[in-house]
């Protein structure tokens, strides 16, 4: 089984701007977006963590990525890819800097996006 996190980004979340991260999770149940990858695969999300803020830079992005994989080692668990959230990647004016720090230090699969559920406009159709 591939396990997979994904990094969001901190306000969307914590503005409830997307609710539990509804998007994320019904891309990858039903393999669309980035995760259409997986279709004849079976994985499951071990974990979603945001990126640290928008206060903060790349390095508040590693520890928490440091933090999440501290808690992983306790329960004896790992990931194999790490995807960046639609919102990061739509939204984020620091994503270059954060995407090549995490490229840099995960060593592990990185896929930029998640899902394709972003509207195009706000009112048009």
């Amino acid at each position: 089984m591939k396990k997979i996190a994904i990094l969001a980004c901190k306000m969307i979340r914590e503005q409830n701007l997307c609710p539990a991260d509804a998007k994320c999770l019904v891309a990858l149940s039903r393999r669309e977006g980035e995760f259409e990858r997986y279709r004849n695969d079976d994985v499951s999300i071990v974990g979603i963590m945001d990126c640290g803020g928008c206060e903060g830079n790349k390095t508040r992005a590693i520890c928490s990525l440091l933090l999440f994989k501290t808690q992983l080692a306790a329960l004896k668990e790992n990931i194999d890819v790490l995807h960046i959230g639609t919102c990061m990647m739509k939204f984020c004016p620091r994503k270059d800097d954060i995407i090549a720090a995490v490229k840099e230090k995960a060593g592990i699969e990185i896929v930029e996006g998640t899902h394709k559920y972003a509207p195009p406009t706000i009112f048009g159709n």
